[in-house]
Parts: C-alpha cells; sequence; structure tokens
C-alpha cells in the first residue's frame, strides 16, 4: 500500500470516529445505599443526544433512585455521573447543570387552597438562571406562555394550580419543567396517581414534546406499553440493569415477564 492509499484510510478512520456521537450522560459503576441497605448497585448507562429512554423495573427496583442520582439528588456511595461531560460531585458543577435540564417528580397531592397561580408556579423553573430574588421580567414571561402553549394550557396561567385537575396540575409541572428550554428532561412516574384516560394523555403530550423537540427525555414509568411504543431505547431494573436495549426487541418481552412476575 503506497503513502497516499495509507493516508486515505487514515483520513477515512478518523472522519468515521468522529462522526460516532458521545453521550450527554455517562454513569459509570454506581452504587447508592440509604443506610445499610444497597438500593442499586454496579449501574453503567450512557444516554444520548434526542434518546428518548425509558426506565422500568418493579417496585423498590431502583428506578427512582437512579434518576435521583443522576439529577445529584442522591450522592452515590460509589461511582461517578456526568451529565453534558461535567461531574455532577464536583463542588459547584450543580449550579451550572440546573440550568440545562428540567425534572419532574413523582406526583403530590397539591391543596386546593394553594394560592399560587398556574403562571407562578411554572415561573419557578426558571429559578435556576434568573436566582431566587430576582423577578421575573417580560421575556420570562414569554418564556412562560410558550410552555404552558406547549402543554395546552395557556388559558389558564391566572387560575390558582389548586383548582385545576390532576391531569391538568401535572402538565403545569410538565411545563414548569420545560419552560428553561433544557437540554435534558428527567421524568418520574409522571402518570402515577392519574386514572387511566388521564394518564394515557400526559404521555400523548410528552411524546409531543419529544417529537417537536430536540429534548433528550429519561422517563421512569411502569407504563410498558408506552415504553414500547414510544422511546428508542428501555432500561429494565432489578436494583442493577437487567436489560437495555430496543423496547420493541422480542427479547424485552421475555425479560418484563421474568422480572416483573418471578
Amino acid at each position: 500500500m503506497t503513502s497516499k492509499e495509507i493516508n486515505k484510510v487514515n483520513n477515512s478512520t478518523v472522519a468515521s470516529s468522529s462522526k460516532t456521537p458521545k453521550p450527554i450522560i455517562c454513569v459509570h459503576d454506581v452504587v447508592v445505599a440509604y443506610q445499610s441497605n444497597v438500593a442499586i448497585f454496579d449501574i453503567n448507562l450512557d444516554i444520548f443526544r434526542n434518546e428518548f429512554v425509558g426506565i422500568c423495573g418493579p417496585n423498590g427496583s431502583g428506578k427512582s433512585t437512579l434518576l435521583k442520582s443522576i439529577i445529584g439528588a442522591v450522592d452515590p456511595l460509589k461511582g461517578t455521573v456526568k451529565i453534558l461531560g461535567e461531574d455532577i460531585l464536583k463542588k459547584g458543577s450543580l449550579h451550572g447543570l440546573r440550568k440545562k435540564f428540567g425534572y419532574l417528580p413523582q406526583k403530590t397531592e397539591i391543596d386546593r387552597n394553594f394560592p399560587a397561580l398556574v403562571k407562578d408556579v411554572v415561573g419557578m423553573g426558571l429559578y435556576s438562571t434568573v436566582g431566587l430574588f430576582r423577578s421575573l421580567n417580560k421575556k420570562d414571561y414569554e418564556r412562560i406562555d410558550r410552555a404552558l402553549e406547549i402543554v395546552e394550557l395557556d388559558q389558564f396561567k391566572d387560575r390558582p394550580i389548586g383548582h385545576l385537575s390532576g391531569g391538568q396540575q401535572q402538565k403545569v409541572m410538565i411545563a414548569r419543567g420545560i419552560v428553561n428550554e433544557p437540554e435534558i428532561l428527567f421524568l418520574d412516574e409522571p402518570t402515577s396517581a392519574l386514572d387511566f384516560k388521564v394518564a394515557r394523555n400526559i404521555m400523548t403530550l410528552i411524546r409531543k414534546i419529544h417529537e417537536e423537540t430536540e429534548l433528550t427525555i429519561i422517563l421512569v414509568s411502569h407504563d410498558i406499553d408506552f415504553i414500547k411504543n414510544n422511546c428508542s431505547r428501555a432500561v429494565c431494573m432489578n436494583r442493577r440493569i437487567v436489560w437495555e436495549g430496543n423496547p420493541k426487541d422480542e427479547e424485552f418481552d421475555e425479560v418484563i415477564n421474568r422480572v416483573f412476575l418471578k
């Protein structure tokens, strides 16, 4: 092979490797324990931009713990977590990263007499950017309006959130998660405590957000059918990752039956 041919091969290899996407979330050898109880162990997971990842598993399998360890709400006993190249355990790193991701925890009941207006609840999602003690300006309220339009609740922005139905309240919380225009959205059981019809509506909205934006979504859910039909990748857990891959693979059904029914 001539030097010219060798250079051509080398250049082709470099070009090919440069197209390999880098993960925006890297979880490496993570172990989380609550006192003496190990919740999750040996977790290794890479998540790439624009993915829609569904995390499933039986109760107590560590799904929510994994999500919380990724966003820095729980410190791992061992291992590392990086988001967008930043080690979340490094002092001060989370302050900047919180501007780049949204998080929706499991649904909690909101008192009907809670006085906060819908637009103010959504505006709470901007505090990581504007700070706790600065008043929101016109541009901020425009972002709030856009987020409420996406979840189709802009007509309710001046209502107390406690006057909305459970499904509408959850849509408000989704709007709060996306108002900051994050790069990543974390959703922890977004349809828990909702009836079937309302839950379907929420899941349809989440799929729409993913399809119409470049948002990377990591969803913890018991809704296996939704994960099968909508997520680009499934991660099945039972305190560790027991399987990950395309949820449309027949093997996914076998794993679900084995993990959930044993």
